[in-house]
Order: C-alpha cells, then sequence, then structure tokens
C-alpha cells in the first residue's frame, strides 16, 4: 500500500489549490495541514466539502504560533514567529524551551484541528520537528490525550545509488533525519503509536521529475510506504519554497496519466493513514 500525502495544506491559497488538484485527479490519497498558514481555514472547510483525509502538520518553526505568545514565549523570536528549524534544534538541546510551552502549543494546534472538525489521520510536522527526542517526548502523551495513535517516521531507506543523483550535502541531512526517526520510531512505537514500514521523499525534495516519481513507485518495498511530495499552483509571493519552480513540477508529475497506470502495473493500492 502506497500513501501518497501532500504536505503545507493551508500554507497558502496557491499551494492549496496545487493540493485539491492532485486529490481530485485521484493520485493524492492525503495531506497534512498547517493550523497556522494563511489559508489555514479555508483548507479546512474544503477538505471536509471534498472529503480529503487529513493529518495535522504540526509547524514549530513557520509563522506565528496558535497559543497565545506570552504563554509559549521560549518558542518564539523576537517579533513573535518561530524560530527558524536550525535555532529550535539547538534550543532544544541545550533545554532553552521550557516543556510547559511545547506542550501548550502541541495542544493549541491539535485542538485547533478539532475544533475546524477535521479528523485527523495522523501527525507529521514541518521540518520533521516531531522527531527531535524533546517534542517526541512532549507529543507522545498529548496524542494519547486526543485518541491520535498513527504518526510519520520520516526515515527513508535505502539511500543511493539508486537510480538518480542526489546532492552529497542532502544525503548527509537526510542520514541525520534517519538516525533521528528511527530513534523516534522506538519511542512512539512502545507507546502503541504506528507509522507506516517505509517512507520515500526526503531524496525527491529539489530533485523531482516524472522520471524520479516513476523510479520510487517503480521500486517500492513490500508493506506500506507514504511518499511525502509538496505539489503547488504558481505563487507570485511567498518563501523560497513556495516559490520555487519544483511546486508545478510535482504538480505536473503528480497528474501525469501514466502514473496511475504504473501504479495498476505494479499491483500498488492506494490508501491513508486510515488503513493502517
Amino acid at each position: 500500500m502506497l500513501i501518497i500525502n501532500a504536505d503545507d495544506l493551508g500554507c497558502n491559497a496557491q499551494r492549496s489549490h496545487g493540493i485539491f488538484q492532485c486529490f481530485e485527479f485521484g493520485i493524492v490519497t492525503s495531506a497534512t495541514i498547517w493550523p497556522n498558514g494563511s489559508d489555514s481555514e479555508n483548507a479546512a472547510r474544503r477538505s471536509l466539502e471534498r472529503k480529503l483525509p487529513v493529518g495535522l502538520h504540526l509547524n514549530l518553526v513557520e509563522e506565528y504560533p496558535i497559543a497565545k505568545p506570552a504563554d509559549v514565549e521560549t518558542l518564539l523570536q523576537r517579533g513573535g514567529t518561530f524560530h527558524p528549524v536550525d535555532e529550535l534544534f539547538r534550543m532544544l538541546d541545550k533545554g532553552a524551551v521550557k516543556r510547559e510551552h511545547l506542550d501548550r502549543e502541541i495542544h493549541a494546534q491539535i485542538q485547533w484541528a478539532f475544533d475546524h472538525g477535521l479528523i485527523l489521520t495522523h501527525v507529521a510536522s514541518n521540518y520533521d520537528a516531531h522527531i527531535h527526542p524533546v517534542i517526541t517526548q512532549a507529543l507522545i502523551p498529548i496524542m494519547e490525550r486526543y485518541g491520535l495513535n498513527r504518526i510519520r517516521i520520516p526515515c527513508e531507506e535505502p539511500l543511493p545509488p539508486f537510480g538518480f543523483e542526489i546532492p552529497a550535502t542532502q544525503i548527509a541531512d537526510i542520514r541525520r533525519i534517519n538516525a533521528l526517526a528511527q530513534s523516534a520510531r522506538e519511542h512512539f512505537t512502545a507507546n502503541g503509536i504506528v507509522s507506516t514500514d517505509h517512507f520515500r521523499g526526503h531524496t525527491l525534495l529539489g530533485n523531482a521529475s516524472l522520471k524520479n516519481l516513476r523510479h520510487i513507485i517503480g521500486r517500492l518495498p513490500e508493506g506500506t510506504t507514504e511518499l511525502m511530495i509538496h505539489p503547488g499552483s504558481p505563487c507570485a509571493y511567498g518563501t523560497p519554497f513556495d516559490l520555487d519552480p519544483q511546486r508545478q513540477t510535482e504538480l505536473r508529475m503528480l497528474t501525469d496519466m501514466t502514473v496511475p497506470a504504473l501504479l495498476t502495473q505494479k499491483k500498488i493500492v492506494l490508501g491513508t493513514y486510515g488503513d493502517l
């Protein structure tokens, strides 16, 4: 079974539009929603209307918090936005983020989803922040309290050589994420929180093409796999990631007519985290 999950639903209208296009085409089966994006409320409403299965894209590294800023101040930089991911991880490593601040913001983001009528299929996070050991330990009891028992484990193996070239610096970053993800899996599993057997997507970031997508699909291992993707419609403004032409490349490759045929040929069934 393959779960093709589109990240960043709700971060802005253009990204949401691209995700819904892929869902309507039938290739995207799942999405993760930002609670604090410019299009979050509209995306939540449309997800319910169109019956798009949605997980939480816990966002602790971009934009503003859902909780009151005074209640989560160690998570915030001057100006009131979250610390960038590298700074957040440094602060977590040295104990500069208060546990109660993490708890409050995680609670607030999950509660936001429930307040908007969403039945969350799983939890993932922006820049994989949820696999940092400190956030993992904060997240587990909160997920249990809300009855959430499915999580993304972004461990992508095997790594190259496997068919397309990836910069050495990117491979080094993926190896670092894999190590954190393997450790996080043990903690989540010990607490009854499950995930897919396999994960793909980090190697596709910046390297998206129909050829590379077909390569990944054609070599899926046995069991369940999540493929993380980031399609989007053209943006006139936004972050460098939003403006990257790769967002439209991903949109085109995911709506190419040869992809459903390849899935059928390889006897791959599309599913959601709710099927685990």
